[in-house]
């Protein structure tokens, strides 16, 4: 099978080769966007590959199906771009990435946290200058602190767990659903009474 992959990076094709060593498609890798104009590309391709920005409305899926193309696969789990009802019409089987990974959005939050409380991004700008005071920089221990993470789906679990890995006194807010036994994190249904007693307040969303 032929497959055009549109909006690609370098990391994009690096993992997607990797991957598709085990498959053996054919794919064309293309860096600009998917759109009504640049759909011609995709002649002789049975599938496309798009991402967040390409285009999937109606006029762009029926130039798709005019070259030949059979299936939209989107490398994100939103749908957003893609007109669902004109796929199935024109019969374009649509697939997406179920779910993102926990693990990566939690860490990606608790590592934002951890550079808003160490100064990190304004300490990188002062040492690009050879300036390494550390006027203004200091943060505070994470030992012991207490945090408080909204909702406690998929993410918030995973966040509970590396705040937890701090020592953190965790609590979740507006529960989505019971978290493991383990976390052993204190529940609050409401925001308002808790709000004043914590140090940490990451909001994990994807």
């Amino acid at each position: 099978m032929k497959i055009a992959v549109y909006s690609t990076k370098q990391y994009d094709k690096k993992y997607l080769q990797h991957v598709n060593d085990a498959y053996g498609f054919e794919l064309e890798f293309f860096d600009f966007l998917l759109t009504e104009k640049t759909a011609k590309t995709a002649n002789g391709c049975e599938a496309v590959c798009i991402f967040v920005n390409d285009d999937g409305s109606r006029p762009v899926l029926e130039e798709l199906k005019a070259h030949g193309v059979k299936y939209i696969a989107l490398r994100c789990a939103g749908f957003n771009n893609v007109d669902l009802d004109a796929a199935k019409e024109l019969g374009l089987r649509v697939v997406r990435v179920p779910a993102y990974s926990p693990e990566a959005v939690a860490e990606h939050a608790i590592g934002m946290m951890m550079s808003l409380n160490r100064r990190i991004h304004r300490a990188y700008q002062r040492t690009r200058d050879a300036n390494f005071s550390l006027e203004g920089l200091t943060g505070f221990t994470m030992h012991g602190k207490t945090a408080g993470v909204i909702g406690t789906g998929k993410i918030g679990v995973a966040a509970l767990r590396i705040l937890k890995g701090f020592v953190c006194v965790c609590w979740h807010l507006i529960p989505t659903q019971a978290p493991p036994r383990w976390i052993w994190a204190w529940s609050m249904s409401i925001l308002k009474p808790c709000t004043g007693s914590l140090t940490l307040f990451p909001c994990t969303a994807r």
